[in-house]
């Protein structure tokens, strides 16, 4: 029995042997499979990174291509904008140098005919014998070339006087009849500088109606006003919508052919009519039919008739600092009458269409 039951062991050991040999073997087959596998993934994996790199370097590539492109049109665009400023500004150059010429062609031209124009007027002058003047010890001719500017300044006034007095003053340059004014002290012309400066402070003035007296009526933007109601001896006003207290102001009124109104400038803030003798805070010109359509510069220092030529647009200037307020025929520039002094508040324009006619006066 012991030699059998010896064999039985054996084999069993003999067995177990074999089935662990086997199973060893068949581990090391599935690691080695397993490590083939994970050899190919890895050999896969390291071909297709290169490949992605690949296209997306493409890609990188097709995006700065495109933003180069971009770019060189932004460029191009930029350099066509660059010259055609450049050539702007070269008309710009040749548009002032032309300018310029003209400007020093004007001025010499005005130089000339004011040389002319003055040597005419002294010659004028000159035929008579009454306009030697004795001042200050000396004899001021106006044939004198040395002292005609002394001469000018102390005979303005007779001068004026003179040329206001005969018809045949009148001169024209550039196709345009130029007439001085009537009164002794404004016989002065605005040549372009000075007007320029009273236009340039051009304001809007808008009428207010709460202040227009009842018998007016005012247009919704403010611009006009005529007489509506029943005929009387009173001047019936309304006031601008702004008062001034500092400052530099012009505009202009458009009167027409009417033959009655009132401009100029009041303190007078609720009275909504214009006496007939104003006392003070009235600085105002009247033209009147009852005065044989003639117009007066109207104060409380009294009333002052002014000689000219009708007059169909008024420009009314203010220098509230210095106390002036300036009249002018707006069409042909020429000054007609200033008010000097000073004034004691607040100004406002003032407009009257009087109280007969149905013609409105324009405000702009």
């Amino acid at each position: 029995m012991a030699p059998l039951h010896q064999s039985e062991a054996s084999f069993e050991a003999v067995l177990f042997v074999s089935v662990a040999a086997f199973m060893t073997l068949v581990v090391m087959i599935l690691l080695c499979v397993r490590r083939r596998g994970y050899e190919e993934l890895q050999r896969e994996q390291s071909s297709e990174e290169p490949q992605e790199q690949l296209n997306h370097l493409k890609r990188e590539i097709k995006r700065l291509r495109k933003e180069k492109e971009d770019l060189q049109k932004n460029y191009d665009s930029l350099k066509r904008e660059k010259e055609r400023l450049v050539k702007e500004k070269e008309d710009l150059q040749k548009n002032y140098d032309t300018l310029k010429k003209e400007k020093e062609n004007a001025k010499a031209d005005f130089e000339e005919f004011r040389r002319k124009t003055s040597k005419t007027m002294c010659d004028r002058l000159a035929e008579t014998s009454d306009v030697r003047q004795k001042q200050e010890g000396k004899i001021l001719t106006p044939g004198s070339t040395a002292d005609f500017e002394e001469f000018r300044r102390k005979t303005s006034k007779t001068m004026c006087d003179r040329l206001a007095e005969t018809s045949d003053v009148r001169q024209k340059q550039e196709g345009k009849i130029l007439t001085p004014g009537s009164t002794a002290d404004t016989c002065v012309y605005a040549v372009d500088r000075e007007w320029k400066t009273i236009t340039d402070a051009h304001v809007n003035v808008t009428l207010d109606p709460s202040t227009a007296n009842l018998s007016l009526t005012v247009s919704e933007d403010g611009s006009e006003v005529k007489f509506t109601g029943k005929r009387s001896a009173e001047w019936p006003s309304v006031l601008g919508g702004e008062g001034f207290t500092s400052g530099r102001h012009y505009w202009e009124v458009v009167v027409g052919e009417k033959e009655n109104w009132v401009l100029g400038v009041s303190t007078h803030r609720d009275e909504k009519s214009i006496p007939e003798k104003p006392e003070e805070g009235y600085w105002l010109v009247r033209r009147a039919k009852k005065f044989s359509k003639s117009y007066t510069a109207v104060s409380q220092s009294g009333d002052q008739i002014l000689k000219l030529e009708v007059c169909k647009v008024w420009g009314v200037y203010l220098d509230w600092k210095e106390g002036r307020l300036s009249f002018y025929n707006a069409e042909t520039k020429v000054h007609i009458h200033t008010f000097e002094g000073s004034f004691p508040g607040q100004v406002y324009p003032i407009f009257s269409p009087g109280s007969k006619g149905s013609r409105s006066l324009i405000i702009h």
